[in-house]
């Protein structure tokens, strides 16, 4: 049982972990088994459990370095490891590492000893050298180790101390107001049916009229082109993909007046046969496909030697995304990665000429579908064993499971993390910020397996030393989504980092009282509620709860217990407003409560606030209701007009609140 007990410890799964209520919560053994056996791993084999205990635990000491090494600042070293016998009989030798063209050289004994190991009676030592700072540029580099006679190839990691910044360093008293909005949502004044980047570009320069910074959008993922049903942003075929229904078709450079004929008159057959405002996914894409299709058939036909070219190079420059396509090789559909990157772009560059701070900011979901791109191009990485989700707490009582696979801790790390790096990186481009989904995932995530659940562990230290060096590389700030069961280990380092973290007031109540707006840590994107929770006219009415009781989620009673909860919370809030000089009471309309927290809101501490355009368009339905699959048209519902009428009507307002943070704007 001790090999056994090992194997579960260095392969990651978690014996134990806090719960939401700061219970202390034992997994159980015949559970933690099944969570091995989804790796891989025949717990009967004790023979083998052995073997990779020693692959895992020891082998590693008998090797001069890893595969990978981390070199952090602000206090960069490098670590070796010999033998006792060889460190005693080369304590004259030289250390040499070559890097970049970059040298530096040390004499063995001059290490200092950091850690040891005995294996078979023999004791091997961990030797630190201390690095220069700034002596590499943040980046991931070949390197070479030499000690007398032995030496090592391996990939250096020059990580800084935190993630790149833009103008909300820690010391900086940038403010900020943006929006946040899902892309689909967008009632489209150019496209069919759904918002695409036409929409986008006319929402950014409304936007940055208003001195609004950025705009937070839903996750553009590529979902299945051949499978309408499956459109929830969250469960993408490829996170490193743009979904081609984005495309602007007029926007596109094969775009001539037969193809703009034929979109104008699936404009009108949409119009003619949606229901507003739920999105008909099916529609739309019998509708805008073949428009997609008759670009690239123009471009076939009519497209210049030079610009072929320039698809060439995108296809060159974006391989390893462009490898998660269901068929890598088809062109049609890197063409339609080509004008969708391209347009992305363009309305990044669109936001900063017009003098946003950030401009657009890219969600990463946290998991993938199986079955799609991104799944079969990386198959070996995930277990079919074992599916992603969330242990119990505030917001979903009997927990999660969201039924996309697990990614192997182990796996990723004998890969060299390519995968991970590659993911982010293609997120980070064409955006001044990332927000991370469930950004626990990077040291934990909720295994389930056989309808439970355990938490897995993963690498931590270089997963966040990644993200680092990409977002300066990038010159991407990053946003951590920690909502939920999170370490304080993770919170701690997030903050260590400078990586922002995401606050949803609604959840800022404890002990009977909603947390002072000046009192919320600064470095933090601050929203009223998000995609997963009822906007603020449906929280406020408490037609959220009348909802749930309607689709089965909640029993009679419960509800009666959640609306006596959300009076208490109704009240608390009023009494919080009115301490921050706000003129509003419990007979107030849900538009003028939501108006008062929000300058509230404005006077508070957190650099990022976030205005939800559903809330500036009073909706009242949620876009999505965790728990529901079918009950519910997740992910459909649509605003009531476009997004550029709804900020010329909320002009006073958002000018009013932008002046408060930052500066001024013209009425």
């Amino acid at each position: 049982m001790q090999t056994l007990a090992q194997s579960l410890y260095l392969m990651g799964v978690g014996d134990s972990y806090v719960d939401y209520q700061g219970q202390q919560q034992q997994f159980d053994q015949a559970l933690r088994v099944k969570v091995l056996e989804a790796m891989g791993v025949d717990v009967d084999n004790l023979d083998a459990l052995a073997a990779l205990n020693y692959q895992l635990d020891a082998a590693p000491w008998q090797q001069l370095c890893d595969d990978i090494m981390v070199i952090s600042e602000p206090s960069p070293r490098l670590v070796i490891r010999l033998s006792e016998a060889q460190f005693q009989r080369q304590q004259s030798a030289s250390l040499h590492l070559e890097v970049n063209a970059q040298h530096a050289n040390w004499c063995i004994s001059q290490g200092q000893v950091t850690g040891d190991y005995v294996i078979d009676g023999c004791r091997y030592v961990a030797l630190s050298y201390e690095l220069g700072q700034g002596w590499l540029a943040p980046g991931f580099y070949a390197a070479r180790i030499s000690v007398a006679e032995h030496s090592a190839e391996l990939e250096l990691w020059w990580a800084p101390q935190h993630v790149y910044q833009g103008a909300y360093g820690q010391q900086a008293a940038v403010k900020s107001v943006g929006l946040s909005c899902g892309l689909y949502t967008l009632v489209s004044e150019h496209g069919v049916g759904m918002g695409d980047f036409a929409d986008l570009k006319a929402l950014l320069r409304e936007a940055a009229a208003l001195s609004i910074d950025y705009v937070l959008l839903n996750p553009l993922h590529l979902l299945d082109c051949n499978d309408a049903s499956r459109h929830s942003p969250y469960s993408p075929s490829s996170r490193m993909l743009i979904h081609p229904l984005y495309i602007a078709v007029q926007d596109s450079p094969e775009c001539d007046a037969a193809i703009l004929a034929q979109l104008n008159e699936a404009k009108r057959h949409y119009s003619s046969v949606a229901s507003a405002p739920w999105l008909d996914y099916e529609q739309v894409y019998a509708l805008k496909l073949p428009l997609l299709r008759a670009l690239f058939q123009r471009f076939c036909t009519t497209a210049s030697a030079e610009r072929k070219a320039e698809l060439a190079q995108f296809k060159e420059q974006h391989r390893v995304a462009l490898d998660t396509l269901d068929e890598p090789d088809d062109e049609q559909a890197c063409y339609w990665q080509w004008q969708a990157w391209q347009q992305r772009q363009e309305c990044q560059n669109i936001a900063q000429e017009a003098g946003m701070r950030l401009g657009l900011i890219n969600d990463l979901a946290v998991g993938v579908s199986d079955g799609g791109g991104e799944f079969n191009r990386y198959r070996a990485l995930f277990t079919p064993h074992a599916c992603i989700g969330a242990p119990p707490d505030d917001f979903a009582p009997q927990g999660q499971n969201w039924g996309m696979p697990a990614l192997l801790p182990q796996a990723m790390k004998r890969h060299r993390f390519a995968y991970v790096k590659a993911l982010f990186s293609a997120n980070m481009q064409g955006a001044g910020a990332l927000r991370i989904d469930h950004v626990m995932a990077l040291m934990r995530i909720w295994w389930c397996v056989d309808e439970q659940g355990c938490y897995v562990y993963y690498p931590f230290d270089e997963l966040l030393a990644l993200i680092k060096i990409l977002s300066h590389q990038h010159q991407c700030v990053v946003i951590g989504e920690d909502l939920g069961v999170v370490p304080e280990q993770v919170r701690q380092a997030l903050a260590q980092a400078q990586i922002f973290s995401n606050t949803v007031y609604y959840f800022c109540y404890q002990h009977s009282a909603f947390s002072a707006p000046q009192h919320l840590d600064e470095h933090t994107l601050l929203m009223i509620s998000n995609h997963d929770s009822p906007p603020f006219a449906q929280w406020w009415q408490g037609d959220d709860l009348n909802q749930a009781l309607q689709l089965a989620l909640i029993g009679v009673e419960q509800k009666q217990s959640l609306y006596e909860q959300r009076q208490n919370h109704q009240s608390a809030l009023i009494e919080r407003l009115t301490r921050q000089g706000q003129s509003v009471s419990l007979h107030s309309t849900s538009a003028d409560v939501y108006r008062a927290l929000c300058r509230a809101l404005a006077q508070g501490s957190s650099k990022l606030l976030t205005l939800q355009l559903d809330d500036l368009d009073g909706q009242h339905a949620p876009v999505n209701i965790p728990g529901t699959h079918r009950e519910y048209p997740n992910w459909r519902r649509q605003l009531s007009q476009s997004a550029v009428a709804i900020l010329q009507q909320q002009q006073q307002f958002i000018c009013e609140l932008t002046r408060s943070r930052h500066g001024t704007c013209d009425d």
